[in-house]
């Protein structure tokens, strides 16, 4: 597997549309989270989980690939 540099990364993450696609989500969840029947769906529980899980791993990849020495 190829070891893409850091510009590509950037490129990836900061220029597609997924912090705002990841943001919207998230208001859209904090929204319909107010109302106990959306909530405890299993919809809106994976639905956040997957945000959540998103996030991190943008942020782990990201602190990872900031801390790899260059070569």
């Amino acid at each position: 597997m190829d070891v893409m540099d850091f510009q590509s990364y950037l490129v990836l993450v900061a220029d597609s549309d997924l912090f705002g696609c990841l943001a919207l989500l998230s208001l859209l969840l904090l929204l319909t989270a107010s109302h106990r029947a959306t909530r405890n769906s299993r919809l809106h529980r994976a639905l956040t989980l997957s945000v959540l899980a998103a996030v991190v791993a943008i942020h782990g990849l990201g602190s990872w690939y900031g801390n790899l020495r260059p070569a």
